[in-house]
């Protein structure tokens, strides 16, 4: 995402130079919040909160009471003022914007300039918002914790602060800066790396070049956060961050869903139920509308299915008393006897979870909890086929990314194809290899 330089001056804004003048620039690391784990020299440039207010005794004291806060990860955020909301747009489009305050009022006496501003910033950029107003209940409908909050005027400062620190913990500019940095490194890196090539795509029209190298760089960002190293999130946020596991819930879910229509590995709720299923109908019969019904698999609460469920109700038990002092004397035989049973049944137990969690257990896949999504096992012996017109009960909850559909859907095939037969006598076999081995060995020796 390109933006312009956090330098440029706006004329007409007031206080704008002496803003962007000020803050903090000493390099200091944050003292950061327990939650978020950043420990990280101020970015560049700093963490940035624009007040949009035309009152100047209302604008003052906030930016006043934010260069003496710690609302952004331990320490002052840079404060940029706008007085008036003509130019609120234009600072928002030109500069680095972590969280927004904003009027609903505006100096011309309208009651929908805030409105009217958080609509054009959606269509722009992504930055959280806090309302502070005095006609709070306007905008409360637009309310959307931590991304969108409302604070009254009538409120304390501190009550605002909060407001302003509660969208720093939520991580959000840390995410949004972080993406931005690594999309315009991996982007930045991968054209260079092609420029000694670009004359071979020659031949090709624009919509085509912009295809493949939207595809390749789709790609390259995905590979990317898949490998190991401190610079896989690319850009001075990413390197300040701890390192996660390679493995994340993330990689299953593609949250909201892409497009408009059913697709492989949807994850679905049942309006009136409210039960999960997964989509595993064909994507091409779903493309070309030859789905007249469609072949759903369940997907169960995790603690509702064994051998979870059986786990739930031992493991507890297990750890009240796993760690319990023994009276003088030790334990009796019957207590000692029940400590090891219930020992290992929670062992052997967790042992079938884990198999199935690591994907050993072809009739079971695990969904782990995400977002909104709760811990869900999928049973692939479970199925149901709703008509197309059935199909409008239910909601598509989020998609899975790839290759996890083809995951499912081999496996669906792999359960559903299986042929039985009888289990052959292995060690009545084994015996006879065993006595042919002997007797052979016997016929050698006696031919010596």
């Amino acid at each position: 995402m390109s933006e312009i330089s956090d330098d440029v001056t706006r004329e007409g804004v007031t206080e704008m130079d002496s803003a962007l003048e000020g803050g903090n620039g000493d390099g200091v690391e944050i003292a950061a919040t327990p939650d978020l784990r950043v420990e990280m020299a101020e970015p560049s440039p700093e963490w940035t909160v624009v007040i949009v207010e035309d009152n100047e005794d209302y604008r003052k004291d906030v930016e006043d009471q934010l260069r003496r806060s710690d609302v952004a990860y331990g320490r002052a955020p840079r404060v940029i003022p706008v007085a008036e909301f003509a130019q609120a747009e234009e600072v928002l489009s030109a500069q680095t914007v972590d969280v927004v305050i904003l009027d609903v009022r505006d100096d011309q006496g309208r009651d929908d300039a805030g409105e009217l501003i958080l609509d054009n910033l959606k269509s722009a950029r992504f930055v959280p918002v806090v309302f502070y107003t005095a006609y709070a209940e306007r905008v409360e409908p637009l309310a959307q914790p931590p991304v969108v909050q409302v604070v009254g005027k009538e409120e304390r400062t501190d009550v605002l602060l909060s407001a302003v620190k509660a969208a720093f913990d939520s991580g959000l500019p840390i995410a949004v800066r972080g993406l931005s940095d690594h999309v315009r490194e991996v982007t930045r890196e991968y054209l260079w790396d092609i420029s000694q090539q670009w004359t071979s795509l020659g031949s090709y029209d624009a919509e085509e070049k912009t295809t493949f190298l939207v595809a390749r760089l789709a790609r390259s960002l995905e590979l990317t956060l898949s490998l190991n190293g401190e610079d896989r999130l690319r850009g001075p946020v990413g390197r300040a961050l701890t390192s996660p596991s390679n493995w994340h819930p993330s990689r299953l879910y593609v949250i909201p869903p892409i497009g408009e229509h059913f697709d492989t590995g949807d994850l679905l709720l049942h309006r009136n139920t409210q039960r999960y299923w997964v989509q595993l109908t064909p994507g091409c019969d779903l493309a070309h509308g030859k789905a007249d019904r469609h072949l759903l698999v369940a997907a169960t609460p995790l603690l509702e299915v064994d051998p979870f469920r059986a786990w739930s109700m031992i493991e507890p038990e297990w750890k009240n008393i796993e760690n319990a002092v023994a009276p003088r004397g030790g334990w009796s035989r019957e207590e000692k006897e029940r400590r090891a049973k219930l020992k290992k049944t929670s062992s052997d137990l967790r042992a079938e979870g884990r198999r199935i969690i690591l994907g050993r257990h072809d009739r079971y896949f695990h969904l782990p909890q995400f977002f909104t999504v709760p811990d869900l096992l999928i049973d692939l012996q479970h199925v149901k086929a709703p008509t197309e017109a059935e199909m409008s009960e239910y909601v598509r909850i989020s998609g899975l990314a790839s290759p996890w559909p083809q995951v499912l859907v081999n496996r669906y095939n792999r359960q559903t194809g299986r042929m039985g037969f009888d289990d052959p006598d292995a060690d009545a076999v084994l015996e006879r290899i065993s006595r042919e081995m002997m007797e052979r060995g016997r016929e050698e020796r006696n031919s010596e």
